[in-house]
């Protein structure tokens, strides 16, 4: 980082030179297409007036006897003339200095021939009946030679530098030319100062740049080893504490291994391991530096904070200074700094402010590297900091048909990233130590430790084993000592996460570029007299600011409560039980599970029942009931078949049921879990730190953004340009008013703008009970274009009713007739039905799968709550006869879509199995001869009638010992069962879902289905929701396995179909394809795996019997096709949820992490909503931006270009109430518009530079442009106004609020303020996404009032109101002579010949008329060209190129 020392180091060196190259003679503008106050309207001269009251300049001679003889000097007895032109008492050197024929010129400055001039007596002030401005010095001095008595001043009188003394010229008039500008000695007390405070910190800086070269001299020779990549590879590691490590004696399947201590753990196995998945996520590309800290070094970071500040407050010093307001002995003195020169004082401020921008923006590029570049480096573990450097991942949404301009800015743009190295992320960490010595560090929540023997820092996750023997073998807990070893590797069980103070909060938000090009242009307004309009602007910065500050620390406070949690947990440490925190627990801890507890970390249940509440993490709005492993030599999957034995961090516990006898688990009067992950480690941790540190979204707006400002940067160099061109003359005139516009063209409230949408329909969404906690995807979200569902829970109702059965007869292996009540036709039926669930009681509510609920109800059975074994019911009628024991239960597995149980019968004493699944998995596990011919036909037309149909198998052991059970594996229990029967349930509708749909896709948003469920299941709730067209072909591709070809059948016929393009090739009315596809979930792999998916994946409308990646594969597919949104009842959905752009779960939750939204109206309704809110959110955020552009053009269009061309400005009231007033007002009433009632087929637009917005904002930017040139040209064929034209030559345009007292500024105010306020109104309208316009109450307030407000000062005779902002009105006095009554406020004189700018009665009508038709013209544009007939009719000749399927 050379760079810095050299950047900082030249700004000294630039500042003499600046400032002698912008200092430079006032400036006068110049009206360069027609002569002021030179015709009429009618083309005639103009009538000279009576001009009174001119004060002549001094004739100046060499001897005062040439004087003419009415200026002959006389002056009162005891009295001299002196050389200042008056008499005194005493010609002192003090007078005789103040000679006005020596042009306040002294030295060589002074010309020889002028050095013996002294003035005649004053000449009285003098008359010019008929006064020519445009040749006001002629006339001057015709008069005044008059009043003197001078008879032809062509020859005797000359002008001072024209001409001297001698001859015939007696005399030259004192009309001085400008006096040269001082120059600075740079021996002043303050230039001193400046130089030595940045020449001490140019010294400093070089002594720490030659130092820190040479302390860093070995660590350059070995790059390697200063930074390097945490390539999270697998590294197992043994030895013992001492050696920081464990051994590892045997494999994970029923082992020994050695802890710590010495002693056996029975089939523990406790690796160190960086190779998971999680702990290589958290470690993947990551760069570390080290870094030390070093007393020059912190000299250095104080002094360039300290000569920071010091500019900022050399800039104040300047601007107090250009007001008189510097205390002390300059109070008082304007310009005292600047020499007494304005001209030298702007320039001067003009080079201090720009070296400060520089000096400003060179802080903010090097802002990463700054503190580390005062830090020494070192070897990572050798130093005090470690600086992470990890890439930012950047997901763009929408680019991928970038046009060429939209190719060559981003890559530009990328490059300038990667230069000025924004496109990595720089966390400077502070390294610990533990208790015991081990450094790490803290990063992104997590805990970096160094390892001695792979010599880096890595975050640790302890490996306890998959086999179901080695962790049931840790069920005894872990030593001290070795929980302690643990603590120090993983860290607390605790996510902190950091809040900042509002002060820091502040300083964070504020230190980004924006804010930072805001407030150095800020310092250009407060000082050239602009400091109201500065004020204004600050305070609307402020505002935003504290609205983004507010919304994130809501946001982040939000998250911390779901965050962080402490409390009180049983733990066994040394075979004894403690009461500790949650923080400090570890992985391979074991804790009771207690009722009413929130679980901290993930954990496995080893011992027990629990029913727990996962609403917070999950989504699933139904208490989930959790088994404990089963001690056999199965594998532990968290995500898979581990599921139903995982406690998540982030749940809670409803009820837990200890297990003292079991087949295959471990007995205990507790129910115990086994801590697996902790912290950020844990499932909840993972999910946590997404939304701490999401990965940065680049939304098509962002984008184009890079060319708009391309575009604006160079209209603010045409406008300087025009500045160049109409005033001639001084640069920091010129400099200054190119500043302020491009200062104007990006407003300050446009990030307010944007935040202010995003908040308004979050709050809206809020009180329909749908949850935010990403605002950023509300604008995502109004832009999705497929919408994909899970069936069961979401499509349709919660939980399925129950519909009856088909049982098997035995006899004659046929189906028996549908009843809707088989548990009282078949004894084994109903055992079944009353055995094989995962039902649990909570307080007299049945708690587990809905499915399962239901046919528990239908069996009329009920729970016995003291089981002997796992569980225990009483069949129908409740005799202890019919008492049936689940000896060993095998929960459902997706992968095996089926579950099983082993009963005990206590009437018989025999031993049953009860398989229950799908129908295809119970046929494939049943014996041939037990399975009816008719089998798939039955079970087909079941559900292709919608019915969801579970299958039955039994088979009797031949053990009547329940403890023998143990010994057979799953397969084998459930090998050679016979069919019992079916099991159907009623799969019905949510009574909102069809129109739901219907909405979805009238809003041109396609809906896809992804189930669980069979096929043909989804197929008919497709049809009855309207998703698929009820006459409309279904083809269903399945396979048995993804190996195998995908084979098409048709489901209405069940006849294959060899060729499915042919049916795809058939299109209907609407141009697209009559057949609709469904796919199995292994069709849906080979797909997939042949890449066939790629041409079919738009014309699939049902997925079914997806598994939980299979539904995250499916959604992440969709997504490279546009803007997905998944909505589901966060089950099994809770990844695809999380995969998608914009996931919704219909969860009581209101703080859900699943997903970005969730809902908790439960109700797909919800998800119209939702685009509704996000659309209108979308078009209002668009709108305000479209409002913002035109107030830029606006006012660096037209009113900057009249501003140069007349020499005029707006009042300083009149800037106060554009900016302070209709600007904020009309943003903010813009964004209260409400969402539409219905989502329309279009989606808003997202590009900036899309053709409706630039047709929006170009049109409307054109017509005002026209409207305000034609105004000017309206005003100069008025009479009232030819020959009272602004003086423009005659003004200084330094002194630009002297510049409004006229007609031209009059005009250009009324024109340009009521176009201001008609910007807001015109992009109010936008029924399509939005509410009506006249439904937007809070626009028609704020319009109707700066309406009425407006047109009362244009329309009324000059009253106070108008006066305020000096519009219609006029010099007291003068208002008296027009006939008006005397004011009775007070009215600085005006600053024009005529003293008023009051416009005639007639006048004013007119150009409130011309001002309506502007409004009017604008509002016809935008209704019937951008928004209407014109529109619509383009879009059906030339439509955009979208993205084209079947909804």
């Amino acid at each position: 980082m050379p760079q810095v020392e050299s950047r900082l180091m030249a700004r000294p060196l630039l500042l003499w030179a600046a400032v002698a190259a912008l200092s430079a003679q006032s400036v006068y503008g110049s009206q360069l297409w027609h002569d002021v106050n030179r015709y009429d309207a009618h083309g005639n001269e103009c009538k000279l007036r009576e001009v009174r009251g001119i004060v002549c300049k001094p004739l100046c001679v060499s001897d005062l006897a040439r004087c003419p003889e009415s200026l002959q000097p006389s002056c009162p007895d005891g009295q001299s003339f002196c050389a200042d032109g008056a008499c005194h008492t005493k010609c002192t050197d003090v007078i005789q200095a103040l000679n006005p024929c020596h042009c306040s010129r002294t030295g060589d400055q002074l010309p020889s021939a002028a050095r013996s001039l002294v003035p005649c007596m004053a000449i009285p002030n003098v008359t010019i009946e008929h006064f020519r401005p445009w040749d006001a010095g002629r006339d001057i001095r015709s008069a005044c030679g008059a009043k003197a008595g001078i008879v032809d001043q062509s020859k005797t009188v000359a002008i001072w530098g024209s001409g001297w003394p001698g001859g015939d010229t007696t005399g030259v008039w004192a009309e001085c030319p400008a006096a040269p500008i001082p120059n600075f000695t740079f021996r002043e007390s303050y230039w001193v100062a400046t130089f030595a405070v940045n020449g001490a910190l140019a010294l400093i800086l070089s002594l720490w740049g030659v130092n820190k070269r040479w302390a860093e001299r070995n660590v350059r020779k070995t790059a390697t080893a200063t930074t390097y990549t945490i390539n999270g590879t697998q590294t197992r590691r043994s030895g013992n504490p001492e050696t920081k490590g464990f051994v590892k004696i045997q494999d994970d399947i029923g082992g020994e291994v050695i802890k710590p201590n010495g002693e056996f753990i029975h089939g523990a196995a406790s690796t160190l391991d960086m190779g998971t998945a999680t702990a290589n996520s958290l470690s993947r590309d990551i760069k570390l530096c080290g870094y030390r800290n070093h007393i020059l070094g912190t000299v250095c970071v104080w002094s360039v904070a300290l000569v920071t500040a010091l500019w900022i407050c050399y800039m104040g010093v300047w601007t107090a200074d250009y007001y008189g307001a510097l205390p002390g002995s300059r109070f008082g003195s304007y310009y005292s700094l600047g020499l007494g020169s304005l001209t030298l004082q702007s320039s001067t401020f003009l080079v201090v402010w720009m070296l400060s921008l520089v000096f400003l923006l060179t802080l903010y590029i090097l802002k990463p590297h700054l503190r580390n570049y005062f830090r020494v480096r070192t070897l990572p573990a050798h130093g005090q900091y470690v600086c992470v450097v990890r890439p930012i991942r950047e997901i763009k949404l929408l680019s991928d048909k970038a046009s060429w301009v939209q190719r060559r800015v981003n890559l530009v743009t990328e490059r300038l990233v990667a230069l000025l190295s924004r496109d990595k992320d720089y966390t400077t960490c502070l390294i610990e130590k533990t208790s015991e010595g081990r450094i790490y560090f803290n990063y992104q929540c997590t805990r970096y430790v160094y390892d001695d023997q792979i010599q880096q820092f890595a975050p640790f996750e302890f490996d306890l084993g998959s086999s179901h023997r080695g962790l049931l073998a840790q069920a005894v807990g872990l030593s001290t000592k070795d929980a302690h070893y643990r603590q120090e590797l993983v860290g607390p069980n605790f996510i902190d996460v950091k809040i900042p103070g509002i002060f820091a909060a502040f300083a964070r938000e504020l230190v980004s570029f924006f804010y930072i090009y805001q407030c150095i242009f800020l310092w250009a307004y407060y000082f050239n007299a602009y400091y109201q309009i500065g004020l204004v602007d600050t305070g609307i910065i402020l505002i935003s600011a504290t609205i983004k500050v507010i919304l994130r620390m809501l946001s982040e406070r939000r998250l911390k409560r779901m965050a962080e949690h402490e409390e009180s947990i049983l733990v066994s440490r040394d075979g004894q039980w403690y009461q500790v925190s949650s923080k400090d627990l570890v992985p391979g801890d074991v804790i009771e599970v207690v009722s009413g507890a929130y679980m901290s970390c993930d954990c496995i249940l080893i011992s027990g029942n629990a029913v727990m509440d996962e609403s917070s993490l999950t989504g699933e709005p139904l208490s989930v009931r959790k088994f404990p492993l089963r001690l056999d030599n199965g594998h532990y999957n968290a995500m898979g078949s581990g599921k139903m034995s995982t406690l998540f961090a982030g749940t809670s516990v409803s009820q837990v049921q200890p297990v003292q006898k079991s087949a295959d688990g471990l007995e205990s009067p507790r129910v115990l879990a086994l801590v697996k992950s902790t912290g950020t480690m844990s499932e909840k941790g993972q999910l946590v730190r997404q939304i701490l540190f999401p990965s940065r979204i680049s939304f098509i707006f962002n984008e184009q953004m890079r060319i708009v400002v391309f575009i604006l940067i160079l209209y603010a160099i045409f406008v300087m340009g025009m500045a160049v061109y109409f005033y001639k003359g001084d640069v920091a005139v010129i400099i200054f008013y190119g500043v302020f516009a491009l200062s104007q063209l990006v407003s300050p409230l446009l990030p307010a703008a944007m935040v202010i949408g995003q908040s308004v329909a979050a709050s809206r969404l809020r009180r329909k009970q749908i949850f935010c906690i990403d605002p950023q995807r509300i604008m995502i979200a109004g832009k999705v274009q497929i919408f994909c569902f899970d069936k069961t829970g979401t499509l349709t109702k919660e939980g399925l009713e129950f519909h009856g059965g088909q049982i098997v007869d035995p006899a004659s292996t046929t189906f028996a007739s549908f009843t809707e009540d088989p548990a009282a036709t078949n004894a084994l039926f109903r055992q079944a039905m009353a055995s094989c669930h995962t039902v649990t009681d909570l307080n007299g509510q049945l708690i587990g799968n809905p499915v399962d609920i239901e046919q528990f109800r239908a069996s009329k059975a009920a729970i016995d709550p003291a089981p002997k074994y796992i569980d225990a019911v009483l069949t129908a009628g409740g005799s202890e006869k019919g008492k049936l024991h689940i000896v060993r239960r095998f929960e459902f597995v997706h992968a095996r879509a089926s579950m099983s149980v082993v009963v005990l019968d206590e009437a018989t004493g025999k031993i049953h199995v009860f398989i229950k699944g799908s129908f295809e998995r119970v046929k494939s596990v049943c014996r041939a001869g037990s399975v009816p011919r008719n089998y798939d036909s039955v079970c087909v037309n079941l559900a292709y009638a919608g019915c969801y149909v579970l299958a039955f198998a039994h088979k009797t052991l031949d053990v009547t010992d329940p403890s023998s059970i143990k010994e057979f594996s799953q397969a084998e229990l459930e090998a050679d069962c016979d069919l019992l029967g079916l099991l159907v349930f009623r799969n019905n509708l949510k009574p909102d879902t069809a129109d739901a749909i219907a909405e979805l896709k009238r809003g041109s948003t396609r809906t896809v289905m992804i189930t669980g469920d069979n096929a043909l299941t989804g197929v008919f709730i497709a049809r009855e929701c309207g998703m698929v067209p009820q006459r409309n072909r279904v083809l269903l591709g399945e396979c048995r396995s993804p190996m195998e070809e995908v084979k098409w059948v048709d489901v209405d016929t069940m006849l294959p179909v060899d060729d499915i393009e042919p049916y795809l090739d058939n299109v209907g009315f609407d141009g697209f394809t009559t057949t609709e596809l469904a796919v199995s979930g292994t069709a849906f792999e080979r797909l997939c795996a042949t890449g066939a998916i790629d041409s079919l994946l738009l014309k699939i409308r049902i997925f079914a019997r997806m598994k939980p990646m299979n539904k995250v594969d499916c959604v992440e597919a969709h997504m490279k096709y546009g803007i997905i949104a998944m909505c589901g009842d966060g089950g099994n959905d809770c990844g695809a949820l999380r995969a998608a752009h914009v996931g919704i779960a219909l969860s009581d939750a209101e703080a859900s992490v699943v997903s970005p939204f969730s809902s908790a109206d439960r109700s797909i309704n919800s998800c119209v909503e939702l685009l509704r809110e996000s659309r209108a959110s979308l078009a209002s955020s668009f709108a305000n931006f479209a409002a913002l552009i035109c107030y830029g053009q606006v006012m660096c269009g037209m009113v900057k270009m009249a501003g140069f061309y007349f020499a005029i400005s707006l009042t300083q009231n009149m800037w106060l109430l554009i900016d302070g007033v209709i600007a904020t007002s009309l943003m903010l009433a813009i964004s209260m518009s409400g969402s539409a009632k219905r989502l329309d087929k279009y989606r808003p637009t997202s590009r900036i530079l899309g053709p409706q917005m630039l047709a929006s904002v170009g049109g409307v930017v054109m017509i005002n442009w026209v409207f305000s040139t034609m105004a000017y040209v309206w005003l100069f064929q008025q009479e009232w106004f030819r020959c009272n034209e602004h003086a423009t030559a005659e003004v200084d345009v330094k002194k630009w609020w002297l510049l409004g007292d006229n007609y031209e500024a009059s005009i250009l105010s009324f024109v340009s303020t009521f176009q201001f306020i008609n910007n807001g109104f015109v992009f109010n309208y936008g029924y399509l996404y939005r509410a009506r316009w006249y439904k937007n109450y809070a626009m028609l307030l704020v319009w109707g009032f700066l309406m009425a407000f407006i047109s009362y000062m244009l329309l009324a005779d000059p009253n106070q109101v108008g006066c305020a902002f000096r519009l219609n009105c006029g010099t007291p006095s003068v208002l008296e002579s027009l006939g008006y009554k005397k004011p009775t406020w007070t009215i600085e004189a005006y600053n024009n010949p005529q003293g008023h700018n009051v416009i005639p009665t007639g006048s004013r009508y007119k150009l409130w008329g011309y001002c309506l038709g502007n409004m009017a013209a604008t509002n016809f544009w935008q209704l019937f060209v951008v928004n209407g007939p014109v529109r619509n009719f383009l879009r059906k000749r030339k439509p955009l190129d979208r993205l084209r399927t079947k909804l």
